[in-house]
């Protein structure tokens, strides 16, 4: 659940990252458009404007020299001979140079003007020699022509300064735009800044949640886990590892793996694990029958099983053991298998041992006895002096037997005050004078003055049809014959007799 929502958020995430991305293009590449348009058009008007600029100073400085008394922006004329005709052509040339180029309807009239000024039949100079009337009204002539073609000019002037003053305008509403513009950009990479600091800290608590959970959950499992080095060294443990051996978290993490076993094995455990390369599964130790031992702090050993994998990051290798404390475990197998009152075998492990002990001796041939002991006259014991001291014959003889039997020898409780002993590689004759001993020891150190019956049957070569029922039949018989012929003795099976 927890994963699906997380990958919902990134994808949403990637996706608002991608649009905001895309749009961002697009305003920059909308910007730079705008800032290229803006360019090309101010590069165009500044030509046109220092072009007209040019030829107007150039129109102004030949109507100074085609009139000294036309004296525009205080043009001072050389002292030469003028050719009138000849001025105007040059400025008629110009003016029709400044036609070509982008004017407005204000500036064009104008220049329209300029262009009939030049083109009228121009008067001579007026001769101061004449009457004072023709000659007034041949100055105010003169004067009305100045004040037009002056007009004309200033309307050129005034029309390409509103032309550059449009160009600025133009420019600081490109500029404009691209401020906005870029302020857009500006809050979508904000937003987008924010987004992904809010995403990170989403994710990073995400982690820091996970990691805590895992925490938990490894100081949770019950079974006890360490990581160490290829060295040795413990590098972490939770907490039933420290439970298990008994020190804390910091003494462990001071400690090699050696320190946790036997000082007997620590050579050998140290070998095998650098030669230990379980990779892909967890190897489990201790199945080759040998029993795994740790020491506790107080220096008890502990029986363990352990699981343990190796795995690599970088260049480091490092293991990590699973380990489980058997000491319950095998308390409960021992209650499985173990009568309680006698502590020895209960029935069913008898029969298991039996059963091994048949099919050993088949496969090598070898001799195999087993016998049935029992107290005689029990009953009474129990009826006379009560259960509760039946109970401690029973535990008397149990460890009478114990120590009396050799260790590879199987002891069993069968049921009531009868015992059942396997005795391998053990014929006839010695299974019957082994018999006769317990019997005789047993009568001379028991404290309720009571006896044994055994009955005892042997294989000197144990064929594949030979079965368990079929001895315990044997050697009860041979009990009956036992307690027939007066207790407190062993028969041996025979069956000629039977």
């Amino acid at each position: 659940m927890h994963s699906r929502y997380f990958f919902t958020f990134i994808a949403t995430l990637v996706s608002a990252t991608v649009l905001a991305n895309v749009v961002m293009l697009y305003i920059s590449d909308d910007a730079s458009d705008v800032i290229t348009r803006f360019e090309q058009h101010w590069q165009q008007q500044a030509d046109i404007i220092l072009r007209e600029a040019q030829l107007l100073d150039e129109l102004e400085r030949q109507l100074s020299d085609m009139d000294p008394e036309h004296q525009v922006r205080d043009y001072l004329p050389e002292q030469r001979a003028y050719n009138t005709n000849t001025d105007a052509n040059v400025a008629l040339h110009i003016v029709t140079m400044i036609a070509e180029l982008d004017l407005s309807d204000a500036e064009r009239k104008a220049l329209d003007e300029v262009q009939r000024i030049l083109s009228a039949p121009r008067q001579s100079t007026p001769d101061k020699s004449l009457d004072i009337a023709p000659l007034q009204l041949l100055e105010n002539s003169f004067s009305q022509r100045h004040r037009r073609l002056d007009a004309a000019l200033q309307s050129l002037r005034l029309g390409m300064e509103a032309r550059i003053e449009e160009t600025k305008r133009q420019h600081q509403a490109a500029l404009t735009s691209v401020i906005n513009k870029g302020s857009v950009e500006a809050w979508l990479l904000l937003s987008l800044v924010v987004i992904l600091a809010c995403a990170g800290a989403v994710v990073l608590r995400g982690q820091l949640r996970t990691i805590e959970e895992r925490a938990c959950l490894f100081d949770a499992i019950p079974d006890a886990l360490l990581y160490c080095e290829y060295s040795g060294k413990i590098t972490r443990v939770n907490h039933s590892c420290t439970e298990l051996f008994g020190y804390s978290v910091q003494e462990l993490l001071c400690m090699s793996v050696e320190d946790l076993i036997p000082a007997r094995f620590s050579d050998l455990h140290s070998k095998e694990r650098r030669n230990f390369t379980g990779r892909a599964q967890m190897r489990r130790k201790g199945q080759n029958g040998l029993n795994i031992i740790g020491v506790h702090k107080s220096g008890d050993e502990i029986p363990l099983d352990i699981a343990i994998a190796r795995t690599a990051l970088g260049k480091e290798t490092y293991f990590v053991a699973v380990i489980r404390d058997l000491r319950h475990e095998l308390q409960l197998q021992k209650k499985a298998e173990v009568d309680f009152l006698t502590q020895v075998y209960n029935r069913g492990q008898i029969e298991q041992i039996l059963n091994d002990e048949l099919s050993r001796a088949s496969r090598y041939q070898r001799p195999l006895s087993v016998m049935i002991v029992d107290i005689d006259k029990f009953k009474v014991l129990n009826d006379t002096l009560g259960h509760q001291a039946g109970d401690r014959a029973l535990a008397e003889l149990s460890r009478f037997l114990v120590h009396s039997v050799r260790p590879s020898d199987g002891l069993g409780r069968w049921g009531g005050d009868e015992f059942v002993l396997v005795c391998p590689e053990i014929d006839a004759e010695e299974a019957l004078q082994m018999a006769l001993r317990l019997v005789r020891a047993y009568c001379e150190q028991n404290q309720n003055q009571l006896s044994l019956s055994i009955g005892v049957t042997s294989r000197t070569q144990v064929g594949e049809n030979s079965d368990l029922a079929q001895l315990i039949e044997e050697a009860d018989r041979a009990l009956y014959q036992a307690k027939a012929q007066g207790r407190s003795r062993a028969v041996l099976f025979e069956a000629d007799r039977h």
